[in-house]
């Protein structure tokens, strides 16, 4: 499971494991809430933008086994473009049609964010849903699902 902190990115890549990755206060797994998380190593990560792989913290719950990794915030789990560029890059597709390749990100890895999300519209909406594609996505997003992940 992921968890979602504001972090200083340029701090983690400066300073790699001697990052202060905040901890969490508890186990969130329903029915656990135990407070004895215990640091789990680290797990190396790839983001759009940097070079190399970069180190996230990751933590155990000693009662039930959950693992949780301490991703900045701004990311999807599995996704290494920020949600704010995805939104933006499906937004422009769906308006202008044609998809914006102006700083490296592939026709390739946009087009399967637009078909993961017209699939999960309609897994999770419904055929019954009548909105558009942007609609959909907010809706999803509402609903607490990523609208682009891909299972």
């Amino acid at each position: 499971m992921s968890l979602f902190f504001v972090v200083y990115f340029k701090e983690i890549i400066r300073l790699g494991r001697r990052y202060p990755f905040p901890r969490p206060p508890n186990c969130l797994r329903e029915g656990c809430k135990s407070r004895r998380l215990w640091g789990h190593g680290y797990i190396e990560a790839y983001f759009e933008g940097y070079e190399g792989p970069i180190s996230l913290r990751r933590y155990r719950c000693r009662d039930c086994g959950r693992v949780y990794t301490i991703r900045p915030f701004g990311y999807w789990p599995r996704h290494h473009v920020e949600v704010r560029i995805i939104i933006q890059r499906l937004c422009k597709r769906i308006k202008a049609g044609k998809w914006d390749k102006s700083d490296g990100l592939t026709r390739q890895r946009q087009g399967q964010w637009l078909r993961a999300l017209k699939k999960n519209i309609m897994a999770y909406l419904g055929m019954s849903f009548r909105g558009s594609i942007t609609e959909g996505f907010y809706e999803l997003m509402y609903t607490g699902r990523i609208p682009v992940q891909r299972a």
